[in-house]
């Protein structure tokens, strides 16, 4: 492991602006579909229209997959009606989807959803305080509410932050309570109420929650203290984003905490973070690049718990990457797939077969 910072004073050198306003976050991808044209969006004029269509975006769903800081920069609109636009996308894309009742899994093939929308008719569980926790930390990084989809054999979120640059998908089984009785459903929640009367118990504490049908309420019981917190409408939340189909070629596992401090040093420099790695020298390289400094952080084949290395390239921004890598467990095995300019995957398995937790990254691109 080795950590080479340089320093570049040069009066005949441009420094690169760190926060050029040309480098913006891709979003996460989308399968293709022939979609109506970007003027049945209410309030894009022809003139817009056509400034988006120069920039690549000329349907439905090419502006879906955008953010509203290009939309704004490429239509020359307020980032508002920018993300007005990008609301009306997201709702025509679901009305014109030909099978709502499907979704992709983790291996990118097509799975049938048969949990129900409505709420479960009994939801009764008890979990440690410890993991719980850890999992609400994880999920709030991101979203500040969620869809859990509930059913006999545990728990499902999937959830992308309102930029749609970021995507957490969460696998919490059974098998990670002390006890689990439940019935198909879905329940929306808002994270921070939820976190608030589950962060007042201590590590090794048990929490006790059950669903009230007919308040719609979920009761929280912790350490004594009767907690009832209203439910969200789940259509009333953010879409489930559909898992794209990613090759990502280039894999290396490692502990958290070595992440952990790649990415800090990265952070010392720039505000955003290079993933690289070259399929002859074996080395997984995080890296950063300042106005006048920079940092290259390598990690060699002895110093991975798993590598394949492939040629492989990509930028994204430090702020979300802080927050995925602070609320992944210290001590966790982290499992880190990326390709050229392709979104980057951050998956680990919680503690005692609990589940599992996968972190998506949109990269940053240069134009």
């Amino acid at each position: 492991m080795s950590i080479e910072t340089s320093t570049d004073r040069s009066d005949n050198e441009q420094p690169e602006n760190n926060r050029d306003a040309s480098e913006r976050p891709e979003t996460v991808p989308e399968p293709s579909e022939q979609l109506p044209d970007v003027v049945d969006i209410s309030g894009i004029d022809t003139e817009q229209a056509i400034r988006l269509h120069e920039q690549g975006i000329s349907t439905i769903e090419a502006l879906e997959a955008a953010d509203s800081e290009t939309i704004a920069e490429f239509a020359n609109v307020s980032v508002e009606q920018a993300a007005d636009w990008l609301e009306q996308a997201r709702d025509f894309e679901s009305e014109t989807e030909e099978e709502p009742d499907t979704d992709v899994d983790t291996d990118g093939e097509e799975a049938t959803d048969e949990i129900p929308s409505e709420s479960p008719s009994t939801f009764r569980a008890t979990i440690q305080a410890s993991p719980l926790k850890a999992i609400l930390k994880a999920l709030r990084a991101n979203v500040d509410e969620a869809r859990f989809r509930i059913d006999e054999s545990g728990i499902r979120v999937r959830a992308v932050d309102p930029a749609n640059v970021a995507m957490d998908d969460l696998t919490l089984n059974a098998s990670a309570f002390e006890s689990y009785d439940a019935t198909p459903g879905v329940l929306g929640l808002d994270l921070d109420r939820f976190a608030d009367p589950v962060n007042l118990a201590k590590n090794d504490d048990l929490v006790q929650f059950s669903l009230d049908r007919e308040t719609r309420k979920l009761v929280v019981f912790v350490d004594g203290i009767e907690f009832r917190m209203a439910c969200l409408d789940p259509a009333t939340i953010r879409a489930e984003p559909t898992l794209p189909e990613l090759e990502l070629p280039a894999s290396a596992t490692l502990n958290r905490d070595v992440l952990q401090q790649g990415v800090k040093a990265a952070d010392l420099v720039a505000d955003h973070v290079g993933f690289r790695m070259d399929a002859d020298e074996e080395v997984l390289r995080i890296e950063a690049e300042g106005d006048t400094d920079a940092v290259d952080f390598q990690l060699d084949e002895e110093e991975l718990d798993q590598a394949t290395f492939a040629e492989a390239s990509s930028l994204f921004s430090l702020d979300y990457m802080k927050k995925i890598v602070r609320t992944i467990p210290k001590g966790a095995s982290v499992t880190v797939d990326f390709g050229s300019e392709f979104p980057i995957m951050l998956s680990y398995e919680l503690d005692d077969d609990a589940g599992s937790m996968a972190r998506m990254l949109a990269p940053r691109i240069e134009t």
